[in-house]
């Protein structure tokens, strides 16, 4: 998992005004961004907020697009082409970083919070564009609000603060948000679900080290926060690489949390189809030992990269359409409550020969499908029930 990390740091967001103008320019020449005043104050109350919402009536299709919109070295042009292929496969869900350290680059003054909508602007404009709706990933700590200063990834001192930008992002884009209603050309598709920050259990992403206690207030804060503007949202745990160990200990710190987690994202990454399903089904047998057996499962991130040809996450290409087409396939015929599903990734610049993140796309900036493209469009098409449906997840003798 080293080398993903590592070009995940690259992909991030570069805070300040240049980086939000670049996006913004790219991706959406009519959005008109702006800044907003928003009163920052804590979420008052720690208690859990309302029951969870029921999973989708039907499961989610679709893949992570975030390179496309974090490098901000791609045009307007090049991005509604990557979107467009990647509508035309079926898939219905794209899955990008909602920055915070891009939206709000310096802290509330006065007791007001000042966001800048220019980046998560552009892309909620372009998905939208191609009916494509948005799973926003809300990570990470602008640099004022980090609780190790100078250290990316690590956690805000203050949950307070980033709940107060993820209910300002439903008020924006959810339904009925002021995005869609200054922008009445657009396709509506608004935000359904709010992931909260990206692998909370991993100790790249949650510096120095994973803290239950601490990001179950900040799931808390920001629920609350998100279903005060949108009661209906869906509100979900970050991707888990160890759902078996996290999620124990998150309910340990905060036992009120039962019975009002809308979902649990996960990201099972393996190096074949049963690896990747051993960990679908050990993730839901978790849920059902802590009494949450109804609780949805998002897995926002699977995948394989084609380099460098060693390490974590490789398949050769040749190997990768048929890894990724017996994988999607088989999850969508689970019986493990799977309520969304999104390949890591749909686009990444092949560029670097050691730069494994630039490696996972299946859509490189090159003409004509590739045979992961072909891969990915023929297992959103496989039927969900029939005589090679899996019971997976049932419960059954030990």
């Amino acid at each position: 998992m080293t080398d993903k990390r590592s070009h995940r740091r690259r992909g991030r967001i570069a805070v300040g005004a240049l980086a939000l103008a670049a996006v913004v320019a790219l991706v959406l020449s009519l959005t008109s961004g702006g800044n907003g005043g928003h009163r920052a104050g804590p979420v008052r109350a720690l208690r859990p907020g309302p029951p969870a919402e029921a999973a989708p009536p039907t499961e989610q299709l679709g893949a992570n697009v975030g390179l496309l919109f974090n490098l901000r070295t791609y045009s307007r042009r090049q991005i509604d082409a990557q979107l467009a292929a990647l509508a035309r496969t079926g898939a219905t869900l794209a899955r990008a970083d909602a920055a915070w350290e891009a939206t709000e680059p310096d802290p509330p003054a006065g007791g007001v919070a000042h966001f800048q909508w220019e980046f998560d602007d552009g892309i909620a404009a372009a998905l939208a564009a191609h009916r494509l709706r948005w799973l926003p990933v809300i990570d990470y700590s602008p640099p004022w609000a980090r609780s190790i200063r100078g250290v990316d990834h690590s956690p805000p001192v203050s949950a307070a603060d980033y709940a107060s930008y993820a209910g300002a992002l439903a008020a924006r884009y959810g339904p009925g948000g002021s995005f869609w209603r200054t922008h009445p050309g657009l396709p509506r598709e608004p935000v359904q679900t709010y992931e909260i920050w990206s692998e909370p259990d991993s100790a790249f992403f949650w510096k120095p080290r994973p803290a239950p206690t601490a990001y179950a207030q900040l799931y808390v804060r920001a629920r609350a926060a998100i279903k005060s503007v949108q009661p209906q949202a869906r509100v979900i745990i970050g991707g888990l690489t160890h759902p078996t160990a996290f999620l124990p200990a998150l309910l340990s710190a905060r036992p009120a949390l039962r019975g009002h987690i809308d979902g649990v994202a996960i990201h099972p990454y393996g190096r074949d189809p049963q690896a990747v399903l051993a960990r679908v089904r050990r993730a839901r047998q978790t849920l059902r030992s802590l009494g949450m057996a109804g609780v949805p499962l998002y897995v926002t991130e699977f995948g394989w990269r084609t380099r460098p040809a060693r390490g974590s996450y490789f398949a050769p290409a040749s190997e990768r359409p048929r890894l990724i087409f017996r994988t999607l396939a088989a999850l969508r015929r689970t019986d493990c409550g799977l309520a969304a599903v999104l390949l890591y990734a749909w686009f990444s610049p092949e560029r670097g020969q050691r730069n494994g993140q630039y490696w996972f796309g299946i859509d490189p900036p090159r003409p004509g499908p590739t045979p992961g493209v072909r891969a990915f469009t023929a297992a959103l098409r496989v039927g969900r029930t029939g005589p090679s449906a899996s019971r997976l997840c049932s419960p059954g003798p030990s």
